[in-house]
């Protein structure tokens, strides 16, 4: 035996964890995203909007290319609701996506129309160190 068969690699973490913040003025939006190879496995989403009902929640969703679609789950003024959310990622950091909205069957907030989604490149999510 030689001492290269002695070597214990450490465990490697299949689980990446990237967190983005957005601020303008006094609106922050915050999105940590938790990646297993190049699938979201969940994420987390809050708005907190100047003189508005702030909302925090969780993301579901699917990377397709360099946009995240997905339904953003969330409590504001005390009910539950669910809306598509989606996101473009330009470098390291995201845009959201804006559009007509509509509600499906279940009431759920969705994109009328993909090809009138406009992405919002003055309030950028950049890529922020994630708090341990």
């Amino acid at each position: 035996m030689t001492a290269e068969d002695y070597i214990i690699e450490k465990p490697v973490n299949p689980f990446s964890e990237m967190c983005y913040k957005g601020v303008q003025g006094k609106d922050t939006v915050s999105m940590t995203l938790v990646i297993k190879g190049d699938q979201l496995q969940y994420g987390t989403l809050s708005y907190n909007y100047f003189e508005k009902d702030d909302n925090e929640g969780t993301l579901v969703g699917a990377f397709r290319g360099d946009t995240l679609r997905g339904k953003y789950s969330f409590q504001s003024e005390g009910a539950m609701s669910v809306r598509e959310v989606i996101f473009l990622k330009q470098g390291k950091n995201y845009l959201e996506g804006f559009g007509q909205v509509t509600e499906d069957q279940d009431g759920k907030g969705v994109f009328k129309d993909n090809k009138g989604i406009q992405f919002d490149s003055s309030f950028p999510l950049l890529e922020v160190p994630c708090k341990k």
